[in-house]
């Protein structure tokens, strides 16, 4: 009996001793309790990352009950709204905590009044496509028991925590404030490029009847349309029964009784109220295509938006457009607006005015475009240099671009052989005969030439001598002996070829560069390219023959009627040259002083005499009432030696009484048609009428 009583005492120590270490273990073992701080930072790292999947399981399955939505739509309702606002970047930080001490009815201090809530605050700041948003945020945590045991901390969700001012069933609107594209007028303040209407027709589906194939292909007969253009705009996704959909312009507001489902609607757009006159000067918009998105560097454009494409509605696309706004706006269930989150109201476009005259530019085209013919017509006052008219034809219907071509339409544009689409007053040509002028300046400034100096020349063609090969220059009338002013009044290239040869090519180039070759004026809105007097290569004219076709404006010579014009204001203006200014605005360049007086007043007396004496290339002028001056010129292009080229006639007319006016003018293809005197028969009604003057 003492026995077993020993070994049971022996025992109860070795009991008691693995009783302690299992209780020990059990309290090691057990899981230790998730702090409320690592909820909140799962929270914010979820956000910042927009990971909202995962945001959903932080929260309180209560407060998820009562806010109505599964995983899935809490996840969707997160993405709209941030995908709306155009969020690209969330920072979100922890405010230092604040806790209050409080002392209970013992006067002990308590800080912690309920330990199963917690609070925090945060600040929010949203980048959206508008700027910052900034809020501050208040997190709310309850300690919740777990069914397998244990408690962890979740979030009571709130719809405020998507953004402060939200309650339940609130959305958020995002609305884009769009900007006034500005107008361009004339030097008047009439418009150029405006706002305008235009009907437009379309088709309400659920009104076409049971049977629709029938009536689709009768309302397609009366507008001039396929069946495929209506099916097409039919069949976008956006479309329903109900909706009206639009399909082309139409000039007609009736609409025919046997046309069932057809309605014609106003629509605001961009017009332009010289139409053809002005078209490759102010262009036209158009809706920007997936390629204009592309080049769009500075991510500006959207679908369907308006965007310069031609003429200076595309070179000042920047300062017309204006810049977009937008408004970001939390509304209740009905739309009703509670509050707007950020604003900003959009800048109109500028209003552009130019120095053109829009009677000026109607009757210039109408003179131009007369009997088909392609080429260009710049009028100019040559003392300021503002550019009154700018003409250039053929030309295309600029309100037909932007309310849309029909294929009839398009087919006869692409099917022009003359392109329509070509500007030809910045185009660059051989100036042919109008060049002699400028080389007669240089001439005179380097006193290589006098007025009186004649060559005795023989024949209708002339080569310096042997070295030449077989090229000769060669002249239309046989006079002899001849001076400079004969030279410039029967338009004579053996004179001028001469007298290029005996300056030199250093002198003649340094006589005529001063002339603005080289330089676009300042004409960027235009696209100008600056002129040429050679080709890269041939700079320096060290060949006798370049020289000497260069003397009277072929070579290689290229100039744009633009340029054209501003070089002969020179003989106006007592030697000073005035640049082309076309904006009113835009700061001027001092007119540069590039020949002196007395040989400005040499050849302008000369081109005077062209036109006074019988004979004259621009005689035909002599029975206007002002005194003109002027100079013609024909440039035939070859293909290659030997063979007839296109000819192109020019001329360059200006008033000298009281300078107000100067034109030059080319027109394309005057073979068997008079060359220069053909230019000069059209523009002769246009100073007949005095449209010249302002």
């Amino acid at each position: 009996m003492k026995s077993k009583r020993k070994i049971i005492y022996g025992l109860l120590p070795i009991l008691f001793a693995g009783g302690i270490g299992m209780y020990l273990y059990m309290q090691n073992s057990k899981t230790e309790e998730v702090k409320p701080e690592v909820t909140v930072n799962q929270y914010i790292e979820h956000l910042q990352k927009k990971e909202f999947d995962q945001l959903y399981t932080l929260m309180t399955p209560a407060s998820l009950k009562e806010s109505g939505m599964n995983r899935e739509q809490f996840v969707e309702k997160y993405n709209a709204i941030y995908s709306g606002m155009e969020v690209s970047a969330i920072k979100a930080e922890l405010k230092p905590k604040v806790i209050e001490e409080t002392t209970d009815n013992t006067g002990n201090e308590n800080k912690n009044q309920n330990p199963d809530a917690y609070e925090v605050d945060y600040s929010l700041q949203l980048t959206t496509f508008l700027g910052e948003v900034d809020e501050t945020h208040t997190l709310k945590l309850v300690r919740e028991e777990l069914e397998e045991g244990g408690k962890v901390w979740r979030i009571n969700w709130k719809p405020s925590m998507i953004l402060t001012d939200m309650v339940k069933g609130s959305k958020v609107r995002v609305r884009t404030l769009f900007p006034e594209r500005g107008d361009i007028v004339d030097r008047e303040g009439l418009p150029l490029a405006t706002k305008g209407n235009i009907y437009e027709w379309g088709i309400i589906p659920e009104k076409l009847g049971e049977n629709p194939e029938p009536m689709i292909a009768r309302i397609a007969e009366h507008y001039k349309v396929t069946e495929a253009t209506i099916n097409t705009a039919l069949a976008q996704k956006w479309v329903k029964p109900e909706y009206f959909v639009p399909i082309a312009s139409t000039e007609d507001s009736r609409v025919p009784t046997v046309l069932a489902g057809v309605q014609v609607q106003s629509k605001e757009i961009r017009y332009y109220p010289l139409g053809e006159a002005a078209a490759h000067l102010i262009g036209y918009v158009r809706k920007a295509t997936k390629e204009d998105l592309e080049k769009d560097t500075e991510g500006y454009y959207r679908a369907e938006d308006w965007i310069g494409k031609a003429g200076l509605e595309q070179s000042l696309e920047k300062q017309l457009r204006g810049e977009r706004g937008g408004l970001i706006e939390i509304t209740d269930e009905s739309g009703n607006t509670r509050s707007e989150l950020i604003r900003k109201d959009a800048v109109d476009g500028q209003n552009i005015q130019l120095t053109i005259s829009s009677e000026q530019q109607r009757k210039l085209y109408k003179t131009l475009s007369s009997g088909g013919d392609a080429g260009a017509m710049v009028l100019m006052n040559p003392t300021d240099g503002n550019l009154l008219a700018l003409a250039s034809a053929p030309a295309y219907n600029p309100n037909k671009m932007v309310t849309g071509l029909t294929q009839a339409e398009w087919g006869a544009y692409s099917a022009d052989e003359k392109l329509p689409f070509i500007n030809r007053f910045t185009n660059r040509y051989a100036p042919g005969s109008t060049f002699k002028a400028i080389t007669a300046a240089a001439g005179l400034m380097e006193k290589v030439t006098t007025a009186d100096k004649s060559h005795d020349i023989s024949g209708l063609q002339w080569r310096k001598d042997e070295s030449w090969g077989g090229y000769y220059v060669k002249r239309v009338k046989s006079v002899s002996p001849v001076n400079m002013v004969d030279a410039l009044v029967y338009s004579d290239n053996i004179y001028f070829a001469k007298e290029a040869v005996e300056m030199g090519s250093a002198k003649f180039i340094e006589g005529i560069q001063k002339f603005g070759f080289g330089d676009n004026f300042g004409l960027d809105e235009l696209y100008l390219k600056p002129s040429q007097y050679a080709n890269e290569a041939h700079l320096d004219l060290s060949s006798e023959v370049l020289l000497a076709d260069t003397s009277y404006g072929q070579g290689e010579m290229l100039m744009s009627p633009i340029h054209l014009a501003s070089s002969f204001t020179p003989f106006i203006n007592e030697g000073k040259m005035v640049k082309p200014v076309l904006i009113e605005e835009k700061e001027t360049v001092e007119p540069e002083v590039v020949i002196t007086p007395e040989v400005a007043n040499t050849v302008k007396d000369a081109l005077g005499q062209e036109v006074t004496r019988s004979g004259g290339t621009a005689h035909t002028l002599n029975s206007l009432p002002e005194g003109l001056a002027a100079k013609t010129g024909t440039a035939e292009l070859k293909a290659k030696k030997g063979e007839k080229g296109q000819e192109n006639g020019f001329v360059v007319v200006f008033d000298t009484e009281s300078p107000s006016f100067l034109i030059a003018a080319v027109i394309e293809q005057v073979n068997g048609r008079g060359g220069s005197h053909y230019v000069l028969d059209k523009l002769k009604p246009f100073l007949e009428k005095k449209g010249v003057k302002q």
